[in-house]
């Protein structure tokens, strides 16, 4: 069996797009995230001037609000491609991860909104004026619930499948992670505040929360090799996947 390489993409925990207002704001730590490029700058208008934390925490959503008509983006620049708008862009870092084996899945969350998160492999599909979109090939884990007990870094392991294909190259696949805020916690959430990260040029990761009381409700989580079409309601990603 031949292993499975990832190159970098931004994998950022995304918004669902039916409560934008109080979605999770949040990032992928582990595998590594796509940063935000120059050339995400160059195409990106008025989010050209945005930090590079807002760019990969904040909810699409409200990013694709700050469109300005005298500030236009690039024709093919697309934020809601399902990373965030960022694209595979030559030079990236690649991982190698074996088919069949276990690899480890961290995250930090700095305002949390229970939901259920699904982590995917995406492949990217061009259209005739060259704008990219992030299709759902593959789920592989689901954790439900997530972000239950509050903010902070927090991981789980799942495992590469050993029947992914049309990954031969970096650039073909990445890993999508995306949130959807429950029902129940949108409710809950609705009456407090959500605003962005404040741009900066750097910025210190918060530190991590105190471990949940034996209390808490223990997350489920589940991993599936089956195809899922179509389940990219949020926009986030984290790295691209070739087959050597």
């Amino acid at each position: 069996m031949q292993p499975v390489a990832l190159a970098s993409i931004a994998l950022v925990a995304t918004a669902a797009t039916l409560f934008a207002s109080a979605d999770a704001h949040g990032q992928m730590l582990v595998p590594d995230y796509r940063q935000i490029s120059a050339k995400f700058r160059k195409d990106s208008g008025a989010l050209s001037q945005a930090g590079d934390q807002e760019l990969q925490y904040a909810p699409v959503e409200n990013l694709s609000g700050r469109s300005q008509k005298d500030f236009p983006e690039a024709a093919t620049f697309n934020l809601m491609n399902g990373c965030r708008g960022t694209v595979y862009e030559e030079g990236n870092n690649v991982t190698t991860l074996q088919p069949g084996k276990d690899f480890d899945v961290k995250w930090i969350i700095q305002a949390p909104h229970p939901g259920t998160m699904k982590l995917s492999i995406v492949k990217p599909s061009e259209d005739s004026a060259g704008k990219i979109t992030y299709k759902n090939y593959k789920t592989i884990l689901t954790v439900d619930p997530f972000a239950q007990n509050g903010g902070g870094e927090d991981g789980t392991t799942t495992t590469m499948p050993t029947d992914v294909t049309g990954c031969d190259s970096a650039g073909d696949c990445a890993l999508e992670e995306t949130m959807k805020e429950s029902d129940e916690g949108s409710n809950a959430q609705n009456s407090s505040p959500s605003t962005n990260n404040t741009p900066t040029a750097t910025t210190a990761a918060p530190e991590a929360t105190t471990a949940p009381s034996s209390a808490a409700t223990t997350p489920s989580t589940s991993t599936s090799e089956s195809s899922v079409a179509g389940d990219a309601d949020s926009n986030k990603c984290s790295r691209r996947m070739r087959r050597h």
